[in-house]
């Protein structure tokens, strides 16, 4: 196809045309796009060569001719790859006309009482055996997952601005039109879940872990908005008490998880969840100041278990290497937390009855 004509699709279309996409548009500014548009600019007539071309799964499909041409008329297209190319030429459309792009063009018909199913499982075959510019990431590849998209459903009627697919920041808020949401992205709601409820040495493995086949799951096990924003409005909490100090930085995960284990026993009903969550959201200071001193509190535990556990001389393990290199550490805290060396848990503990009264 003309280039033109691809951007004549967008035009017409809009962001519609990629909702079976991965991903969401990545900006121009991107090595990839920042090629796109020099070729386009300079050797027009190469970009056909130079370009992976673009991917649109369909319903139906029929070559038809009219007018002297022929055309394919397809239903319920989805481009679900090539996005990155479709949104540069449609920005540089006078410079398209005199580019071409390969398409390919796949009917999968939906037919059966499992048709949906059948089609989410081939999207995602399909993108993840086709060739592609920009990265592909193990996040990628669940951003159409019906959890996520569920989850995005129900954390908008909580206002909530939940980004489910990698794209800028501004396309994801273009689509609520200039209203007021909490921007909050799946890379968040899965450090959180992981800080919470697994080994710290998880939540520091790296992001792109926590979306594999093998922990998917585990992280995202149900599309209840309150399971996640009760853990990540703490995650939140514990990260801009640690902000500012590298070593607090190390130790967050396996405090978060420590702070998670007294909190989670006071949010056993429903209604001390929604507390919890509003508070959080609106920053009240019966709950926020409270909160705030017992994690500094732990902070204050956590370094001490450090210098206490780092050995001596040039055997010492730096705080980096110690939070980051052994299962089983928050194990060990809790032993710590409750022995006499732990000076902390006085303190602790006053601020934290004040906590539960707040949440009660």
């Amino acid at each position: 196809m003309r280039g033109d004509s691809i951007a004549k699709l967008y035009e017409t279309c809009g962001k519609r045309l990629f909702a079976r996409n991965i991903r969401g548009f990545l900006g121009g500014n991107t090595e990839v796009n920042r090629s796109m548009e020099y070729t386009l600019k300079h050797e027009p007539e190469k970009f056909f060569y130079y370009n992976n071309g673009i991917t649109i799964l369909c319903d139906d499909a029929e070559k038809v001719s009219t007018k002297g041409q022929d055309i394919i008329r397809v239903s319920n297209p989805q481009i679900i790859n090539g996005q990155q190319t479709t949104r540069t030429l449609a920005a540089n459309k006078g410079l398209a006309k005199k580019a071409s792009v390969v398409v390919r063009v796949i009917q999968v018909p939906r037919g059966g009482s499992n048709g949906n199913e059948q089609f989410d499982t081939l999207v995602s075959e399909i993108v993840a055996g086709t060739n592609w510019q920009n990265a592909i990431r193990p996040s990628d590849l669940i951003s159409n997952d019906r959890r996520q998209v569920e989850l995005q459903r129900e954390l908008r009627k909580r206002g909530y601005l939940y980004a489910r697919k990698r794209e800028k920041k501004t396309e994801t808020q273009k689509s609520v039109g200039g209203k007021h949401f909490i921007f909050i992205k799946k890379e968040d709601l899965a450090r959180a879940v992981a800080g919470c409820n697994m080994d710290p040495v998880v939540a520091r493995s790296g992001v792109e872990n926590l979306f594999t086949d093998e922990m998917y799951h585990s992280i995202f096990p149900t599309s209840d908005p309150v399971y996640y924003l009760t853990r990540y409005w703490l995650m939140r909490k514990v990260t801009s008490i640690a902000r500012g100090y590298p070593e607090r930085g190390y130790a967050k995960w396996l405090v978060l998880g420590f702070v998670w284990s007294r909190l989670f026993p006071l949010l056993k009903s429903k209604s001390a969840k929604e507390i919890f969550i509003q508070k959080m959201e609106r920053g009240e200071q019966d709950l926020d100041f409270q909160l705030r001193q017992a994690i500094d509190k732990v902070f204050i535990a956590a370094r001490k278990y450090w210098k206490q556990n780092r050995g001596i001389g040039t055997k010492a393990i730096d705080p980096s290497t110690f939070f980051r290199n052994k299962r089983g550490r928050d194990k060990e805290f809790n032993v710590f937390w409750h022995s006499r060396a732990n000076r902390s848990r006085k303190g602790f503990d006053n601020y934290w009855k004040k906590v539960a009264s707040a949440i009660s």
